[in-house]
């Protein structure tokens, strides 16, 4: 456990050293058409868009797609509108592939990850289905590997059938640091649309810090607690913001969790804090959002970790979840169905057990929480063909839920 003497002893030293950037220091500035809004949970103001969120579970039904789901992590759909049609697929911790078709018929198949490392937060963390299925049938997945004395994460290719699972899975990054901790892996997944590194696609992975290594960080020499930004191929992408650590694409991160891409290519991250101070951010290509030298939380005996809640040229969360809810995931919705939730970042949470919205009004980002009819952790959300949502709860009998309007029940 750090005191704030350390952190502070070891922002200076990490300053003088250069394991900072000075680009960190010398031209981070707040992005002009944001202004942060820390607390909004608290402080959201009151408008028709946030009193027709608050009716949204007074007007959905709910059915069961899937039961007895052991310990899934990762949900993610592949939608055929033309059929319209929607094939599920989730992933477990253990390893297996769960896909559930249009009728409903459920298969399984096994993973075959390379040293997979099955403890604590670790496993099978995340699935990505890029835009390109199935004209390309390559997928990622994300994983954590190796033991006790030294794990790490790991992101992965295969080759996807909806009839029989993945195959010829080959290794694609890992991540330079092992640890000896079992938690804080991230392993989020997100393709870069529109863009490329030498004719390839783009992807970004998030990574935690490892928990006890909460100071890596802030370090631009190590890959923990950052956003990676890879290709297919497994190379760092085109004009990296680190020259020395070309992988690292942003840095200052707990345990990063849902990353999205919205319509003007801005992308969005939600992350967990310690005892409060959950957070959703703004991520700009070089940039420093704090962890450990900012946080709005405390650790989990209470003490302060940090006497910093700004600091300069390091960015302000859009959003702070204090108390915490444990964000899992997060989506962008931009369908229909669901026009009062159009443009809207959809996040699922463990602790709150419950679905939030976040959605700008005027100049700050709003949280308001919209769904907590299941009483369940939600650990992941999709949407299928019709724009309804599909929740993935927690646990080692989990369960996928459709949730669609009301007056569409019939359709």
């Amino acid at each position: 456990m750090k005191s704030v003497r350390v952190i502070k002893k070891f922002l200076v030293s990490a300053l003088a050293s250069g394991a900072f950037s000075p680009v960190l220091a010398s031209s981070l500035v707040s992005d002009a058409n944001i202004e942060p809004a820390p607390n909004t949970e608290k402080h959201a103001v009151i408008n028709d868009m946030s009193v027709s969120l608050k009716s949204f579970t007074s007007n959905v039904v709910v059915e069961n797609v899937v039961t007895s789901l052991a310990f899934p992590k990762a949900l993610t759909t592949v939608v055929d509108k033309m059929k319209r049609a929607t094939h599920i697929l989730i992933v477990t911790r253990d390893g297996e592939l769960v896909i559930v078709d249009d009728s409903g018929k459920v298969s399984k198949f096994p993973l075959s990850l390379d040293n997979l490392y099955i403890k604590g937060q670790g496993g099978v963390l995340d699935i990505l289905i890029p835009s390109q299925f199935p004209a390309s049938r390559t997928v990622l997945l994300s994983y954590s590997k190796g033991s006790d004395d030294a794990n790490r994460l790991a992101v992965v290719k295969g080759e996807l059938s909806l009839s029989s699972g993945i195959s010829n899975i080959e290794s694609v990054f890992e991540v330079v640091q092992t640890k000896d901790t079992p938690v804080h892996y991230g392993g989020k997944l997100l393709q870069l649309e529109g863009s490329v590194s030498s004719q390839e696609l783009g992807f970004l992975v998030t990574t935690g810090d490892g928990f006890d290594y909460r100071e890596q960080a802030q370090v631009i020499g190590s890959q923990l607690g950052k956003v990676l930004g890879f290709s297919i191929s497994g190379k760092p992408l085109m004009n990296p913001a680190f020259l020395e650590s070309p992988y690292i694409y942003t840095l200052g991160h707990r345990n990063p969790q849902g990353l999205v891409q919205g319509p003007q290519g801005q992308i969005f991250l939600h992350e967990h804090g310690p005892d409060g101070g959950d957070e959703v951010n703004l991520l700009q290509k070089g940039a420093n959002y704090g962890w450990p030298i900012v946080t709005l939380g405390k650790d989990y005996s209470g003490a302060r970790i940090s006497p910093f809640s700004t600091y300069p040229g390091m960015r302000e969360p859009l959003v702070d979840w204090t108390p915490s809810i444990a964000p899992s995931s997060m989506i962008y919705y931009s369908d229909d169905q669901y026009p009062m939730l159009t443009n809207t970042l959809l996040v699922t949470s463990l602790k709150a057990k419950a679905l939030y919205a976040v959605n700008k009004t005027s100049s700050k980002y709003v949280s308001t929480k919209i769904f907590d009819k299941l009483e369940m952790r939600l650990r992941d959300i999709a949407v299928d063909h019709q724009g309804n949502l599909l929740l993935l709860t927690d646990g080692e009998n989990a369960k996928v839920v459709k949730v669609s309007p009301k007056q569409n029940k019939a359709q």
